[in-house]
């Protein structure tokens, strides 16, 4: 009974001292604050998960909580990056999967659909880094604003610390898969050269960072204009290949795709999936964007002579 009292005086105490330490603050805020750091503690878990549906169907009910917990606290860092990350990673990785597989199958109604999603996504993500950055420079909305040698110049002197690398990534990561996802909009199009000098400047400040994720969207982005100079893209890509040490196996997808395909190199084609289909857990921090990789892969592996 004794040490009973005493366990309910010692929450009492506790909460009391909870309230006053809190003061007059917004407790949902501060309740808000302290789960976006946790997710962020998470996070690795989830990039290291290994089954790639169960992954996927987990995705919407994640973002959704996200968006709540960001009406809460519209500024908090790490639910910033977490969202705009997760709505990259569902669109890459499940949605636009779905879209390449409708449209080998002839079904370009339905794929023109779900293509329409991905591009609301990756808008959201940019409109999501866009505010991130926006807290640490006011300016960045001047700043797209001007030539891409202003914005070039503006960056330079406006980031300088290797941790600015992952906000600039993937604001131009998600600027560029929206440009990628609207291939019909002219003007979309026509802001490429922004979205890679985000990249660019990251790449600049941390080309590692995220397994040296910007060497392979450069690779792509080159690779995809119309009047694309393949051997920088190839340089790009063979860049993201050393860095990672061939375990970061997005980088050989993307390369089979946008590189070897526009390149009518059906040999190398086969031979960076075969390298995909052939790893077995190379990177264990980055395993569930691998089972991603493989997934895209033996999807082109299936419809290769439609691609050739």
């Amino acid at each position: 009974m004794y040490q009973l009292l005493s366990s309910r005086r010692f929450r009492s105490a506790a909460a009391l001292l909870c309230i006053v330490a809190l003061g007059g603050c917004d407790v949902a805020k501060f309740t808000a604050d302290s789960t976006a750091g946790l997710f962020t503690r998470a996070a690795p878990a989830f990039e290291e998960y290994w089954d790639y549906d169960l992954a996927g169907e987990a995705m919407p009910a994640t973002i959704v909580q996200f968006e709540g917990i960001l009406r809460v606290v519209p500024d908090n860092e790490a639910i910033l990056s977490q969202l705009a990350q997760a709505y990259v990673a569902y669109a890459y990785g499940w949605i636009e999967a779905d879209v390449e597989a409708l449209e080998f199958e002839g079904e370009y109604e339905a794929a023109n659909t779900q293509r329409r999603r991905t591009r609301t996504m990756y808008l959201r993500a940019l409109d999501l880094t866009r505010h991130r950055i926006r807290l640490y420079n006011e300016d960045i909305d001047l700043a797209v604003k001007g030539t891409v040698d202003d914005l070039e110049n503006w960056l330079e002197g406006a980031f300088v610390e290797k941790a600015d690398a992952q906000m600039l990534l993937w604001h131009g990561y998600a600027w560029g898969s929206y440009i990628n996802a609207a291939k019909d909009d002219m003007e979309a199009i026509a802001d490429l050269e922004y979205a890679k000098a985000f990249v660019t400047r990251s790449i600049e400040l941390d080309p590692d960072y995220y397994n040296a994720a910007g060497y392979t969207f450069m690779g792509v982005a080159i690779a995809s204009e119309m009047a694309s100079d393949m051997e920088e893209s190839k340089a790009y890509f063979e860049k993201a290949l050393a860095a990672t040490e061939r375990r970061a196996l997005q980088a050989q997808v993307n390369m089979a795709r946008h590189y070897a395909v526009k390149e009518g190199d059906r040999e190398l084609f086969d031979k960076l999936l075969e390298e995909v289909m052939d790893a077995h857990d190379p990177l264990p921090e980055a395993r569930l964007a691998n089972r991603m990789a493989r997934q895209r892969a033996e999807l082109y592996i299936a419809n290769a002579d439609q691609l050739f």
